[in-house]
């Protein structure tokens, strides 16, 4: 889910408020429109929102695009720094962390002693 999406969510969700009172009279209901619409629900304390409930399907794509976007960055940030010749060779840095393994394995071998 793009950041528009997200806000057009955010947007539609606030279309879908109730307090936590009429939530508390009404809660099998409203948790079987979450389900049935996958859209949020507001629910407020006071007239202030104070949670946000989602059908568990809609969380779980919820948080796959989050996961998606954090890939997306990690992945172009990356490529900039192989770009800018901060990257290394996938043998050198397996060498590398073999060895540095070993290292540490040496130690708490010797530490256990």
């Amino acid at each position: 889910m793009n950041s528009y999406r997200i806000h057009q969510a955010i947007m539609l969700a606030s279309q879908n408020t109730q307090s936590l009172t009429d939530f508390r009279q009404k809660a099998t209901e409203t948790l079987d429109r979450l389900n049935r619409t996958g859209e949020a629900e507001i629910l407020t304390v006071n007239g202030q929102a104070r949670a946000v409930l989602l059908s568990p399907a809609a969380y779980d794509e919820l948080a796959r695009e989050a996961q998606l976007t954090r890939d997306v960055t990690a992945i172009r940030r990356a490529i900039q720094e192989i770009g800018e010749g901060k990257g290394q060779e996938a043998g050198a840095f397996f060498d590398r962390l073999r060895a540095e393994l070993l290292a540490m394995k040496s130690r708490s071998v010797k530490g256990a002693k």
